[in-house]
């Protein structure tokens, strides 16, 4: 069984609801989610193995894989490829198991996403 490590902003509310929309840790035994917000404090090893591979956690979510670090776009395509079937989770699939839909649309959702945590007058992440 793979180990899996999600590291998301926890403060963005589309970010978060992802998520939970997604019921995870229902879905994947060995899942470990990280909200990036407390890194500094939780696991400041971890942040520092983050920026020596000039991983920029407030650019994209990023998810380890057995040690292999996935960021943005592929993140997307591997969650909707191992969550279980439903309606929405087709659809999410059906758009996202394209490689080039995936590397199109990530931009505009973090995009998005920085938008709103501009309205919500939060701040972006320093890492």
């Amino acid at each position: 069984m793979q180990q899996l490590l999600l590291i998301y902003d926890g403060d963005c509310p589309l970010c978060r609801n992802f998520v939970a929309a997604q019921q995870l840790q229902q879905q994947f035994g060995e899942l470990t989610l990280l909200n990036a917000r407390d890194l500094a404090e939780q696991a400041p090893l971890l942040l520092a193995e983050l920026q020596h591979q000039s991983l920029i956690v407030n650019q994209s979510m990023l998810l380890r894989v057995d040690g292999r670090w996935l960021k943005g776009a592929e993140v997307l395509q591997l969650l909707a490829s191992l969550n279980k079937p439903s309606w929405r989770n087709k659809l999410w699939l059906y758009w996202f198991q394209s490689a080039r839909r995936a590397r199109f649309s990530y931009p505009l959702l973090r995009a998005g996403r920085n938008f709103l945590l501009k309205l919500l007058k939060i701040p972006p992440l320093p890492y």
